[in-house]
């Protein structure tokens, strides 16, 4: 494929993962419910694929080294989910979207912590600016109230969450192809969702047509199409690079929180969202790119 062609992919995955958050604040549901219906509905999209492509897969599946990996796996993803979607609550599309991908950052931290990688120069510094970064949106005159706050740290805490489901998630990428990878990880996400909502006597079912809409918007389009659109670039694109375009997440969707939801932030919080952005950029770009 042309690296121009190549390039569109990758901005179509930028915008579709930018109405994400867009999708969550017209969603009249609880955070959990909203999650539940995200990753259930991404799962029955991708079953069709699997079944008909690589229902071979399982029966290779080994319940100790294969199905409890997928199962904690599922566990972090939809942790990432509930806390992000609860943050969108709490405080504005910006502050939200720019803290949960600060991941790159989380990553390479606990990869140094838990395995001993190494850490470049340039990633510590972009830690340092992204941090920075952080305490301006953090204490921003806007968000000096508690429950702004309290959103900025579930974005965070939904960063650290997709910041284990990528490491741990390394092993089994290697093992098994994308569409069989994404069907158990969406499977058992969506399955750890509806339980919890059970217990917790969610309502799963009565919401007007506009919310069941967005469900499908909400799984189909940043789902299905953004994080297909990404994982599909890494066969061309190294890995820094894919995960600096995902930073295009946060633009797109202040541009949309404007335009839909007339939502604006202040200059200080496009201040410390720059930092964020420039930080994670940083620690992320001393890998070439490379397009095969």
């Amino acid at each position: 494929m042309s690296k121009v062609k190549s390039i569109f992919v990758i901005f179509i995955g930028m915008v579709s993962v930018g109405l994400a958050a867009i999708f969550i604040r017209l969603c009249n549901a609880s955070p959990l419910v909203i999650a539940t219906y995200r990753m259930g509905l991404s799962a029955i999209f991708i079953a069709p694929l699997f079944f008909i492509l690589e229902r071979d897969k399982l029966k290779c599946l080994d319940f100790k080294k294969d199905v409890l990996p997928f199962v904690l796996l599922g566990g972090l993803l939809a942790a990432h989910f509930v806390l992000w979607i609860s943050s969108l609550s709490y405080t504005t599309v910006l502050a939200s979207t720019v803290l949960v991908t600060t991941n790159p950052i989380f990553v390479a931290g606990f990869s140094f912590i838990l395995f001993r990688e190494s850490t470049k120069k340039g990633t510590i510094i972009g830690i340092i600016i992204a941090f920075v970064g952080g305490m301006i949106i953090a204490f921003s005159a806007k968000n000096i109230g508690l429950s702004i706050n309290y959103g900025n740290f579930l974005a965070l805490m939904g960063a650290i969450a997709v910041s284990f489901y990528l490491i741990i998630g390394k092993k089994a990428r290697k093992k098994f192809n994308l569409i069989t990878y994404i069907f158990f990880v969406y499977s058992f996400a969506a399955a750890i969702l509806i339980i919890i909502s059970i217990l917790t006597r969610q309502n799963l079912f009565y919401y007007p047509k506009e919310t069941y809409f967005y469900f499908f918007l909400l799984a189909f389009i940043p789902q299905i199409i953004g994080h297909t659109a990404f994982n599909w670039a890494l066969k061309y694109f190294s890995a820094p690079f894919v995960a600096v375009t995902i930073l295009g997440e946060p633009v797109f969707a202040t541009f949309f929180a404007l335009i839909i939801l007339h939502e604006t932030p202040i200059f200080i919080e496009f201040i410390g969202g720059a930092l964020i952005l420039l930080g994670v950029y940083l620690s992320t770009r001393s890998e070439v790119w490379n397009i095969s």
